[in-house]
């Protein structure tokens, strides 16, 4: 099923400086990625790719066709 924006989800980074870790939000559900990132910038790749290869979104043709094509919100 493809996302239209108003179904598109809600994707939410929130990268903790002190500890390095990242924290993805998806429509307002948490997950800690896995690893530590030296800066929020890989944090965002990291959670680009967590988000398209783990959660299956973006994999609809006209949605997202690759992990960077999914918007994701820094805080």
């Amino acid at each position: 099923m493809a996302h239209t924006d108003s179904t598109r989800p809600t994707l939410q980074l929130h990268f903790d400086f002190l500890s390095r870790k990242a924290l993805l939000s998806v429509n307002g559900r948490g997950y800690v990625l896995p690893d530590r990132y030296p800066n929020k910038e890989t944090a965002q790749v990291a959670a680009q790719k967590f988000a398209f290869e783990k959660l299956g979104l973006g994999q609809e043709a006209s949605a997202a066709p690759k992990p960077s094509d999914l918007a994701i919100w820094l805080h």
